[in-house]
């Protein structure tokens, strides 16, 4: 029997895009699928949007929470064997869903698939056909490749097991991962599960002047977030334990340490700059970048404008 997918979409204040999102859920060749909404307290015509959809989806309300929130009711919900997460405002390939689960079946040992993405902008027009060249990607073991940064660059490129989802802990909801949640969850799932990739470009990925990813305060809060989700990985990376993925881990620590202190700075928080670059500070005492930070971190405190060392 064929598996049965759930495809969730968070949308707040979506209406501009979401028509665009939903035809292209509605338009997959797979057939056994769901397609599920959850309005996270939109203000806007998304509501009237949906209900124009009629039973061809499924919607869900919510008070604004965030898309992690979001994201993990609408996987409480999900019927589904699979699971993808589609932003409100990227758009899926006719084949996209056929094509994952093909090789989820393949390869059963495996509890993710990502496949590669193109770059459209706020017209739908295409900015750039591929994002295979701006990070490794392996299969099998992708967690070094994760290490060396967010190699998946919006959840619909992945297709899960959905029991791989659920033991992992869904998406972290705290305030810290609001619009990095995604990396956090990649990263807790590969120090445990394989993920096959297919070179296939099968998503159109949004970039458009609204999106928070190209923000200034959600740059500096993912340097933030990106410390916490390594840190977060630490006990695991630690018990698989090889000396080559153990070096690699602890140099990107000590780097997230020196660009989370920064961005502490940036935000006005000397106290948390100067706390974080001291653990770097501690972790490599003869790194002169390190000694720069943690010197910026102690003398700009108070008043001094932050400058990065």
């Amino acid at each position: 029997m064929p598996a049965h997918v759930s495809i969730v979409i968070p949308a707040h204040n979506a209406a501009r895009y979401l028509a665009a999102t939903l035809e292209s859920a509605l338009g997959q060749t797979y057939a056994e699928r769901e397609i599920i909404v959850i309005d996270d307290g939109s203000t806007d015509s998304t509501p009237a949007l949906l209900q124009g959809y009629g039973t061809r989806i499924r919607v869900a309300q919510q008070k604004n929470a965030g898309q992690a929130a979001a994201r993990n009711h609408g996987a409480r919900l999900a019927q589904g064997d699979l699971l993808l997460f589609l932003d409100s405002d990227d758009l899926l390939d006719a084949d996209l869903l056929t094509q994952q689960v093909a090789l989820l079946n393949r390869f059963a040992g495996a509890d993710a698939v990502y496949c590669d993405h193109r770059t459209i902008d706020d017209e739908g027009q295409i900015t750039a056909d591929t994002g295979a060249l701006s990070y490794p990607r392996p299969s099998g073991d992708i967690l070094r490749a994760l290490l060396h940064g967010p190699c998946i660059v919006t959840p619909a490129l992945v297709l899960i097991r959905r029991a791989a989802f659920e033991s992992s802990g869904g998406f972290n909801q705290i305030e810290l991962m609001r619009g990095y949640e995604d990396y956090d969850l990649w990263l807790r799932m590969a120090a445990h599960s394989y993920f096959i990739y297919n070179p296939r470009t099968l998503v159109s990925y949004r970039r458009h002047p609204a999106q928070a990813t190209r923000q200034e305060a959600y740059r500096l809060k993912a340097s933030l977030a990106t410390l916490s989700a390594l840190e977060g990985i630490g006990e695991t990376v630690r018990a698989r334990g090889t000396a080559d993925l153990l070096c690699f881990y602890a140099a990107r620590l000590r780097e997230s340490h020196l660009s989370a202190a920064w961005a502490q700075g940036q935000l006005g928080d000397y106290p948390g700059a100067l706390r974080t670059s001291w653990h770097s500070l501690v972790a490599q005492p003869t790194s002169l970048r390190a000694w720069r930070t943690w010197t910026h971190a102690l003398t700009n405190r108070f008043a001094r404008p932050w400058r990065r060392p």
